[in-house]
């Protein structure tokens, strides 16, 4: 009897200590995966933070690339509006000194068939005629350059004085026209009208014509005036063509 208890003690013991390493290499088995585990998802964040920052350089330097083409085209824009101005004015300059020397040979030929004149009045008369040109092309720039600077109310003051020293001049239906862009920038719908009115009613040959008939169109639409609008837009494309024409034909097309 004592025999068979003690074997059944060692037995005991035995399994005891087998359940025990078995129980201790499951959870060291545990603890192994969950580590495992932890690591690939620490490097799958990793990896994931890693494509992130990939796409932020990338983006980063898009805008890099898309903020220089930005100042690029500024650039370009701004040489492009200093090359209009320029052109704008020599052509107004041109333009003075073709009525300046038309107005010159008309009193040379004039003074040299008058037997009442002499040479003395003569030169006198011929020097007031070139000064006199001279102010209106310097005073025409000065006001333009305020029109530029955005100084509408000075301007607008500047040429109304202007038409009244100089009447009929060569700037005349430029005058008009200007006048009619300022109120138009300024909303002043009646007054733009009516200034683009004045140049295509009364300088209706000028380079300026074109274009004031346009604006006219423009200003009836804003002014709600649909039918009129589409009438003058009409006008443009029987008279004129090229830019002109189809910046009217575009005007129609949105009045569709």
């Amino acid at each position: 009897m004592k025999v068979k208890k003690s074997r059944v003690f060692l037995s005991t013991a035995l399994l005891a200590v087998l359940s025990a390493f078995s129980a201790s290499g499951i959870a060291a088995q545990s603890v192994e995966e969950r580590l495992t585990r932890l690591e690939q998802m620490a490097e799958t964040r990793g990896q994931l933070q890693a494509d992130i920052m990939f796409q932020i350089n990338a983006i980063q330097q898009e805008l890099q690339k898309l903020r220089g083409q930005i100042e690029q085209h500024e650039y370009q824009l701004k040489q492009l509006q200093e090359r209009q101005r320029d052109l704008y004015s020599d052509i107004e300059r041109r333009l003075a000194k073709l009525q300046n020397s038309g107005s010159a040979a008309n009193d040379s030929s004039g003074s040299s068939t008058a037997t009442t004149s002499t040479l003395p009045s003569t030169a006198s008369n011929t020097g007031s005629s070139n000064q006199a040109g001279g102010d209106v092309h310097s005073d025409y720039q000065q006001i333009f350059a305020k029109v530029r600077n955005k100084q509408y109310d000075q301007a607008i003051a500047d040429y109304q004085s202007f038409l009244s020293r100089y009447p009929k001049s060569q700037y005349e239906a430029s005058v008009h026209y200007w006048l009619g862009q300022i109120y138009y920038i300024q909303n002043k719908l009646d007054l733009a009208l009516a200034s683009y009115q004045t140049v295509t009613k009364q300088f209706g040959n000028s380079s300026r014509a074109a274009d004031a008939l346009l604006k006219q169109g423009k200003v009836l639409v804003m002014q709600n005036k649909i039918n009129e609008a589409k009438a003058i837009f009409n006008q443009v494309i029987e008279r004129y063509d090229g830019t002109t024409e189809q910046l009217a034909r575009n005007e129609l097309q949105k009045l569709k």
